[in-house]
């Protein structure tokens, strides 16, 4: 009689057992096809053990639901102290919840376990350097580095060398990351850049140059090895630069103003105006572009854009003398271009408060001509003309003091200053009629 009671016995955990490997089987499904949800319905129906809790909590987290994926870790690591996995996946659901501290306690709690395991060293670095902990981070990097070897731990101390404002140890560090691997697109560009910050343009070049000696398909090292280039006032070389990454697709603001500069410095205006118009579209308060935008305009013969362009600048800008100096004389000079001469004479007028010496008297020749050949007027003109015969006396007594007098410059003058007088004279007799 005792048989038939354990053959039921033996059927009934074999039954038992096959069943909990299809529920296994389905439940890996699930997961293993990315059916999350279906998967956490799933898990619902069953006993909630270890395992399935922890697949619960796996499921959770891969659906962005930290909080219930930390609810169900923080309760089985209490549970199962020394599980090493438990207490890193909960680190890990902290970390992407926003919950730095906690994270970095969990690693603390992973150190002590493991003190070998340079992945929760590593993590913890990371942690710290995203919570704006530098100097932390740096102290753990360095360490992580000396013991275990880690040279990507060189990379990450040269970015928080930068993140502390020393930029001469990100440099040497970057230096030793590009040292240790030369495909390092990352380090190098880094490298160069800082050496562009501190004004180092050779440096930046050389350094842009040699890494494009060996991958010339990086569009960050090509645009910086371009700029290199630009801000060394080396305009020429760096317009083929600079339309190669144009070409390549990238027509970010900082592209399209260093086209725009470049052409503007060697004074192709017509090309200079196409790349400052897309740029001053792109970034509207940037002055300079604004300018150098307003000046290609007048070049162009688009003097109506020019003075829109310069009013712009007045309205929105309290400069110091001389650049107040160049937006009115330009100003004034776009307006001859369309015949507004009175609104030439203003703005010419303007410009005078804020010239040196030289420049006002160069103004007052240009005003009096104007009010002559221009606007007939000649009392207004002769006011101007009278200006001028001051200025250029005090420009000819300054040319003879110096230690080194250009006599052909002087004889030039006292030439300009003899047919001054005889003009005013004539102008004085029309006048007075």
């Amino acid at each position: 009689m005792k048989k038939p009671f354990i053959f039921l016995i033996l059927l009934s955990s074999i039954t038992s057992f096959l069943y909990s490997q299809q529920a296994d089987s389905e439940l890996l499904s699930y997961i293993n096809n990315f059916q999350y949800q279906k998967a956490l319905e799933y898990i619902d129906t069953q006993e909630p053990t270890k395992e399935i809790m922890e697949r619960k909590a796996f499921c959770y987290k891969a659906l962005g639901n930290y909080k219930d994926a930390i609810e169900i870790l923080r309760e089985l690591s209490a549970e199962h102290a020394d599980d090493i996995r438990l207490k890193a996946d909960l680190a890990t659901c902290y970390a992407n919840a926003g919950k730095l501290d906690e994270s970095i306690n969990c690693y603390d709690s992973l150190i002590c376990m493991d003190s070998t395991n340079s992945y929760f060293k590593v993590q913890k670095a990371e942690l710290l350097y995203q919570q704006g902990s530098f100097k932390k981070a740096l102290e753990l990097y360095q360490t992580i580095h000396s013991r275990d070897g880690l040279k990507n731990m060189i990379k990450r101390s040269a970015q928080c060398f930068e993140k502390i404002n020393e930029p001469d140890s990100a440099i040497h560090y970057y230096s030793l990351a590009w040292e240790t691997d030369s495909t390092d697109s990352f380090s190098a560009a880094n490298l160069i850049n800082l050496n562009l910050k501190k004004e180092q343009y050779g440096n930046g070049r050389l350094l842009s140059d040699i890494y494009m000696q060996r991958d010339s398909t990086d569009k960050q090292i090509n645009l910086l090895n371009a700029l290199s280039y630009y801000m060394s006032d080396l305009y020429e070389e760096a317009i083929p630069r600079l339309l190669k990454c144009h070409a390549a697709g990238d027509t970010s603001v900082i592209v399209n103003r260093s086209l725009g500069l470049c052409y503007y410095s060697l004074k192709e205006s017509f090309k200079a105006m196409e790349f400052l118009d897309i740029a001053y579209r792109q970034d509207t308060t940037n002055n300079n572009v604004l300018y150098c935008l307003a000046v290609s305009c007048s070049e162009m013969a688009e003097p109506e854009r020019a003075i829109t362009y310069f009013h712009k600048l007045l309205d929105r800008t309290i400069p110091p003398d001389l650049t107040l100096y160049l937006y009115y004389r330009n100003l004034a000079q776009a307006y001859s271009k369309t015949d507004q001469y009175q609104e030439s004479a203003d703005n010419y007028a303007t410009a005078i408060q804020y010239g040196t010496d030289n420049q006002k008297m160069n103004l007052y020749y240009t005003i009096g001509d104007i009010y002559v050949k221009r606007l007939r007027n000649n009392a207004e003109a002769l006011k101007y003309f009278r200006l001028y015969k001051v200025s250029i006396n005090a420009y000819l007594e300054n040319e003879k003091t110096k230690p080194e007098p250009d006599k052909q410059e002087i004889k030039d003058t006292i030439e300009k200053i003899k047919h001054l007088e005889e003009y005013i004279t004539n102008l004085e007799k029309e006048i007075n009629g």
